[in-house]
């Protein structure tokens, strides 16, 4: 009995090993010599800031089509992806009911003379924008050169708040942030992994989010087998560098709802699809030249990227 209940539970453990083993997928990148992809981008938020009992009421919706084309990886590995801007369209809503819209198929069109005119002239540069990502033998970025290239016109002053979201470093670990997104091993059904990314703001603010990606099997699509993997953000948290001109004196923002999906294409290795949505609320205090204010934040973000 003994013997027998043994040899049943060596079979059972070889045919769940051989089972899972079947069930497993490789999600891994791929970037072939030459090829080029265009993603159409859409990116809205919504934002309420109420300080000192004041609502501060800001939001946009963008959409930007980019192309990326492939290089021919050099014998040490190398490989050089160039991005180019295609086209942006958007429309932006700042604080006191401002309205801005811009077209990147009509850059020059006459401005509505605000004190928020400096809004215009960044997406003006923006849409000229080429940049180069290097990887190497391992794909992983190991440069982001140029980004900043399309900005070097704009007064000093633009330049300086824009700083530290054209870092190179910063831009080099971001584009490292979005590949981990893809785990680059063999998983099963229902195999989750956590990786935390920070969102450099403007004038030295940063939101640093903690994600959660589960692989939840297969999907066929115009006859290809997609990686369905879903995402939820579980914590933020927000901070100012230390030479931002505000600090945080605390914040206490928690996530209220939170969804999101990658579809990718395993036999291509590259993102087809994706949204992702995160809304976060709570309270914080700002300390701004000397003077503290309480408030409340109420921001809602929205994603979507889809290859054409």
């Amino acid at each position: 009995m003994i013997r027998g209940f043994c040899l049943t539970t060596i079979i059972t453990l070889i045919l769940s090993f051989a089972t899972n083993a079947s069930a497993q997928v490789t999600l891994k990148y791929k970037f072939p010599d030459g090829r080029k992809s265009t993603t159409e981008t859409t990116m809205k938020s919504k934002q309420i800031l109420t300080l000192a009992g004041t609502d501060l009421e800001s939001g946009s919706n963008q959409t930007l089509t980019i192309t990326t084309v492939n290089g021919k990886r050099g014998n040490d590995g190398r490989l050089s992806i160039k991005s180019t801007i295609n086209a942006i369209k958007a429309e932006i809503t700042l604080p006191g009911g401002t309205e801005l819209e811009f077209d990147s198929a009509d850059p020059d069109a006459d401005p509505p003379g605000t004190q928020f005119d400096f809004v215009l002239d960044i997406f003006k540069a923006t849409a000229k924008s080429t940049w180069t990502v290097v990887i190497d033998n391992d794909n992983r970025v190991v440069a982001v050169e140029d980004r900043d290239a399309a900005f070097k016109d704009l007064p000093q002053n633009l330049q300086d708040a824009m700083k530290g979201q054209l870092d190179p470093e910063y831009l080099r670990q971001a584009a490292n942030d979005e590949l981990d997104k893809i785990p680059g091993k063999a998983v099963v059904k229902g195999e989750s992994w956590e990786l935390t990314n920070t969102m450099r703001l403007e004038s030295g603010q940063n939101l640093t989010f903690t994600n959660k990606y589960t692989y939840l099997g297969n999907v066929e699509k115009d006859g290809k087998k997609l990686a369905h993997i879903s995402v939820i953000t579980t914590n933020v948290d927000y901070s100012a560098e230390a030479d931002s001109p505000l600090t945080v004196v605390e914040s206490n923002l928690k996530v209220v709802e939170s969804k999101g999906k990658i579809l990718f294409d395993v036999a291509g290795g590259q993102v087809v699809a994706s949204d992702y949505k995160v809304r976060i609320k709570g309270t914080l205090t700002l300390e701004v030249m000397g003077n503290e204010l309480p408030g409340n934040l109420d921001l809602m973000m929205e994603n979507t990227t889809k290859l054409k």
